[in-house]
């Protein structure tokens, strides 16, 4: 089992640095090799790291061809000073850099976090201290407390109860858990009954249009923007079999999407759509962008009935027309009675 020490090296940097790497919007590859510099830097107790080869920094899972390419956009953004052959530093004015925050970014909620985390440590401070200062106490004094209550112990010979186990007392405690237990069954027998409670019973379709209007809310209930972006960003990923970041070109799409409401499972079904009757021309023909399956997207989204539709609006509901003829047939049935009672009377 291993066990990290603080004595065999750590990192030493101000947590505002990791604040804005948190915050900032950086890719998955730009993100590996910020670390790998911060450690070989920060973490050797020194500003700058030295990697003397790109390849280095497959090491965390870079390639070559990404590398120098993710580096350059570093470096334009100044969020790295780099001097194009092996010398690498964080720039730690990070009010230079050139990177955007990640739209789910709210600092209040970040600070609270933080001042949640510092309070329990805080807590954790105090009530070890106070546990330790009650043992020591406690220590101190336990030794004349044994002595002197040893020193005044008495025997004393045991008096027989009152009221022996094998008799039955008026009003014993069980006899009155068995009388609060009648009185529980009674109220709610009471509860039951819907004219002693003065609670009127609802009507049957009062019960089945309330049914109805559940379901209608979670059918019509929507994923986060976050989720959505998730989603089909791992389906269009997934789909075409290699990548693992989508291009910005791709994120405008699914702004498309989202300001249009274009619902989540059309979106993946058009992607799904698209890939399957794309007829690929040669071995490097390929879909590039998401911007291809948006076409088939939009298609399937104007296939999707609405609300307006005139067919919909003059449909019948079924409960209704059952409504009815029971009505009808109730009716039918009082007229014969009224009719029979009126022959008797006769």
């Amino acid at each position: 089992m291993v066990s990290p020490q603080l004595k065999n090296g750590f990192i030493g940097i101000a947590n505002e640095i990791w604040d804005e790497i948190i915050s900032r919007k950086f890719t998955e590859r730009q993100q590996k090799i910020l670390k790998l510099i911060i450690r070989l830097s920060y973490g050797c107790q020194k500003k700058k790291a030295n990697i003397p080869l790109l390849t280095h920094f497959e090491l965390c899972g870079v390639r070559i061809q990404d590398a120098k390419k993710e580096i350059t956009y570093l470096k334009q953004c100044k969020v790295i000073e780099w001097d194009e052959k092996q010398s690498y530093a964080l720039n730690k004015n990070y009010d230079q850099w050139r990177v955007s925050l990640v739209k789910e970014w709210d600092e209040a909620k970040f600070k609270e976090l933080i001042s949640l985390n510092l309070s329990e440590i805080k807590l954790t401070k105090s009530v070890s201290s106070e546990v330790s200062e009650e043992m020591g106490s406690y220590e101190k004094c336990k030794s004349g407390v044994t002595k002197s209550v040893s020193g005044e112990l008495r025997k004393v010979e045991l008096s027989k109860p009152e009221s022996p186990c094998d008799t039955k007392d008026e009003g014993s405690p069980k006899d009155s858990i068995k009388d609060n237990i009648k009185d529980i069954k009674d109220s709610s027998c009471l509860e039951d009954d819907g004219e002693s409670s003065g609670i009127e019973p609802q009507n049957q379709s009062d019960i089945q249009d309330a049914t109805l209007a559940g379901t209608g809310a979670d059918s019509d209930r929507t994923v986060s923007d976050l989720d959505y972006r998730n989603q089909i960003a791992d389906k269009y990923l997934r789909r075409k079999g290699k990548g693992l970041d989508i291009t910005s070109n791709d994120e405008s799409v699914i702004d498309e999407f989202i300001k249009d409401k274009i619902p989540l499972n059309v979106a993946l079904s058009g992607i799904d759509k698209a890939f399957d009757s794309f007829k690929q021309k040669h071995k490097k023909d390929e879909i590039h962008t998401l911007s291809y399956c948006s076409p088939v997207v939009y298609s399937l989204f104007a296939q999707q009935p609405t609300s307006e539709d005139p067919a919909l609006l003059d449909a019948v509901p079924e409960e209704e027309t059952m409504m009815d003829s029971s009505d009808e047939e109730y009716q039918r049935l009082l007229s014969q009675l009224r009719s029979k009672r009126g022959d008797e009377a006769v």
